[in-house]
């Protein structure tokens, strides 16, 4: 039985790249469930935008290009080449969209100016062109600017196209196993540490968060203000009870940091994310240097206390299977496995923390932000209820 084809568009493709955990999957199969299976959908074509990265400190070369021609997979040098084959039209049913990684400048924000929304919309405009539509995935945020993720946003539904994003982390292991936040049940405040580069790292973070603010009683009304701290004042925000200190003390402790040593981890602190919603429940994120390598989230209610781990995995990068699985899933069925508007309200609220940062923390009321919409509770191929089998991870 032949499988459905996509067309993959990167930035770039070295190892370890997104690129790298999930093409290769797409293109040679991954583990499952405790077996490697094949991809569910085939890689027909692949657009690279450039060969490795040279922008790091280290050098990571390109491997897109051998693993390509060693299953078949043809290069096509301009993204609708590679969307029809090599010939005018739509030659596949769904687009992957992968712009992490590679060459790109920063603005005066820190923001990295991926060209996602180029990359989109020279899809969609191969689409329009040949009168057909197909569904497309985008890795991570939609794009570097609110504005930017709005208008594929809107592209997308005025067209019909099923668009997906996001990230790995709501989607990974939880310990406790099975962990979520009961649908429907009243939220006061919810909180998630983690690691890393402010922005490609405060993504993950925040979209752990809204991952389970959307479950709360009355679903997601939108975003009414952000504030972003940083450094000194990240520091003073943690210590001085900005951050609640009953809610950063339960996530800690499922990111291995005991009640002792909270002194020494509150001034490893690097970002604070305070994020205000439109229905009046507060959203804290919690970046750290060094001394939290892991995700770890805490919700309280004036019924219920929740808080867990969202694990991650060192190489082989396994939690990316389940980002796989909702690719596959999208193409199989021609529709997103949960609403792509999460994505796109954590691209507004990260969007709206690095201007916050970088003004010095000033706090932006965000009325763009009232982005509303019903969570899927239930999301199929995740490993929310899998028992996490490995170690932490180094990389995200």
């Amino acid at each position: 039985m032949s499988r459905p084809r996509v067309a993959v568009i990167a930035t770039t493709y070295f190892a370890g790249s997104h690129a790298d955990v999930c093409v290769t999957r797409l293109i040679e199969g991954y583990d499952y469930r405790g077996q490697h299976i094949p991809a569910r959908v085939e890689v027909a074509s692949l657009y690279l935008e450039q060969l490795g990265d040279s922008q790091e400190d280290q050098p990571r070369p390109d491997i897109g290009v051998a693993i390509a021609a060693r299953n078949g997979v043809p290069l096509y040098p301009t993204v609708a080449e590679a969307i029809g084959c090599g010939r005018p039209g739509v030659g596949v049913d769904g687009v992957v969209i992968i712009g992490e990684h590679g060459d790109y400048e920063h603005n005066e924000r820190g923001q990295k100016l991926y060209p996602r929304r180029r990359l989109f919309d020279s899809a969609v405009a191969t689409m329009i062109g040949a009168g057909r539509t197909v569904p497309i995935f985008n890795d991570k945020h939609l794009a570097w600017s609110f504005n930017d993720a709005k208008a594929m946003y809107d592209t997308a539904r005025r067209l019909g196209i099923a668009l997906l994003a996001g990230s790995t982390v709501p989607l990974t292991w939880r310990t406790p196993r099975g962990t979520v936040w009961p649908a429907g049940e009243p939220m006061s405040a919810a909180l998630v540490v983690g690691y890393g580069p402010t922005e490609r790292y405060g993504f993950h973070i925040l979209e752990g968060l809204q991952a389970h603010t959307e479950r709360r009683r009355g679903g997601e009304s939108g975003v009414a203000a952000v504030t972003a701290l940083s450094g000194a004042a990240a520091v003073r925000a943690t210590r001085d009870g900005v951050v609640p200190h009953e809610l950063l003390h339960d996530a800690l402790r499922h990111a291995d940091v005991s009640d002792a040593d909270f002194g020494v981890v509150a001034d490893d602190v690097q970002d604070v994310f305070v994020v205000e919603y439109v229905d009046g429940l507060f959203g804290f994120g919690v970046n750290f240097v060094s001394s939290v390598r892991t995700f770890a989230a805490a919700a309280h209610g004036p019924r219920h206390r929740m808080a867990c781990t969202m694990q991650l995995q060192d190489a082989p990068y396994g939690h990316f299977v389940f980002l796989v699985r909702q690719i596959e899933n999208l193409v199989l069925t021609g529709q997103p496995t949960y609403p792509v508007e999460r994505t796109l309200l954590t691209t507004g609220v990260l969007d709206a923390a690095m201007r916050s940062r970088h003004d010095g923390g000033t706090r932006r009321v965000t009325p763009e932000l009232s982005v509303v919409y019903e969570p899927v509770l239930d999301v199929p191929d995740t490993g929310i209820e899998l028992a996490f089998p490995l170690s932490p991870p180094e990389e995200l």
